[in-house]
């Protein structure tokens, strides 16, 4: 059955990638007009795909499909022109990406790096942000049942879509009703966006432990549906349809290194003095920019900090401007301590509060203190 499926994944696939290179070249020759029906028909294209790769496993196919399905979100938004430079780049990806649907196994081995690289630097310094920042929401049990950046979360929630995760059992819901989960995933990318799709592999036990007798497929699914009518739709139980919020979400470390994200620069971030120590905390008090030019400066501070206290405190009381290539360097921060086992705090002042809900942000702040 496994083989069936992977069949008609690859068969559906090639047919979406058809018609992808003269959809990008029409694009392309519309000289950066925005044309909203052929971009969403790229975009279809690239979140058919990686919405799928995540039942299969295929992760450098996901992987791909997702980066270009970020860039296309940009085109929809009219955040990115559709010029030559750009239509280059995707076409470059959509091959790449019928090369390696053609050949899964072969091509979940490729090198894409250079391409995802490329992929990324067409999007805004905002939404490489949110690209590199993870959300996890997690089970009853503790193990994360869903791993989501934070911009696929938001394009997801956009224009008043409900955020759903709806648990489909492998065995009761597909398979003794003759359904495929392939199926189940083709329908629901019909009605909304599958942000995640995974089998939850610990939920099933093990021999030793006792095991349970379901196998569940966890869906992140956003869609305009109402609550009231989802489950008649795809035709899986009440108790099985957990609406969601962004607030049940936790954030996670990024994924971007803290050597990319600590550009240099030479300008000093005016710390009033280098950390300050007081009981089991250590505190820095920062200037009034936090931007691109202070970022090597606050790095070399930041690494100097205690290692002997169990939390960092970074106080922007006195910051009056943090950018995208600021807020880069503190998320770097975050991830850092957390890596050390060490404790973050932001301590900051009301004027930064819609610098950070602008850059999508402002959820990751408490109240001043």
């Amino acid at each position: 059955m496994t083989d069936d499926l992977m069949a008609a994944f690859i068969e559906d696939s090639r047919e979406h990638l058809e018609s992808i290179e003269a959809d990008i070249m029409a694009l392309e020759k519309l000289g950066g007009a925005y044309e909203e029906e052929l971009i969403n028909r790229i975009f279809r294209t690239a979140h058919s795909i990686k919405g799928a790769a995540g039942f299969f496993g295929l992760e450098a196919i996901g992987s791909l499909a997702h980066k270009l399905e970020n860039a296309l979100h940009l085109l929809r938004d009219q955040k990115l022109l559709p010029d030559r430079p750009t239509c280059q780049i995707l076409l470059e990806g959509f091959d790449q990406l019928r090369s390696m649907i053609n050949d899964p196994d072969a091509g979940e081995r490729q090198d894409i790096k250079a391409l995802l690289g490329a992929i990324q630097g067409l999007l805004t310094p905002e939404s490489i942000i949110g690209t590199e920042t993870t959300l996890q929401l997690r089970s009853n049990h503790g193990h994360s049942i869903f791993d989501v950046d934070l911009f696929t979360l938001d394009q997801g929630l956009k224009g008043g879509k409900f955020l759903y995760h709806i648990e489909f059992d492998l065995i009761h819901d597909m398979h003794r009703k003759d359904k495929t989960p392939y199926e189940i995933i083709k329908t629901l990318q019909d009605t909304g966006l599958i942000l995640d799709c995974s089998v939850d592999i610990e939920a099933t036990g093990t021999l030793e432990k006792g095991f349970a007798q379901n196998i569940p497929m966890n869906v992140l699914f956003a869609s305009i549906i109402d609550p009231d009518v989802i489950g008649t739709l795809i035709d899986v139980p009440a108790e099985r349809i957990r609406e969601l919020d962004r607030s049940m979400f936790r954030f996670q470390c990024p994924s971007v290194s803290a050597e990319a994200a600590m550009v240099a620069g030479d300008h000093v971030p005016q710390a009033d003095v280098p950390w300050s120590v007081s009981g089991d905390q250590a505190v820095l008090r920062l200037g009034e920019e936090l931007d691109l030019a202070s970022s090597k400066s606050f790095r070399t501070l930041f690494l100097e900090a205690p290692r002997d206290v169990s939390r960092l405190t970074l106080d922007l009381r006195a910051t009056s401007r943090v950018d995208a290539a600021g807020l880069q360097v503190l998320i770097a921060a975050l991830r850092t301590c957390t890596e050390q086992e060490q404790g973050l705090v932001l301590l900051f002042g009301g004027q930064l509060r819609e610098q950070f809900q602008n850059l999508a942000f402002g959820w990751l702040l408490e109240d001043d203190a």
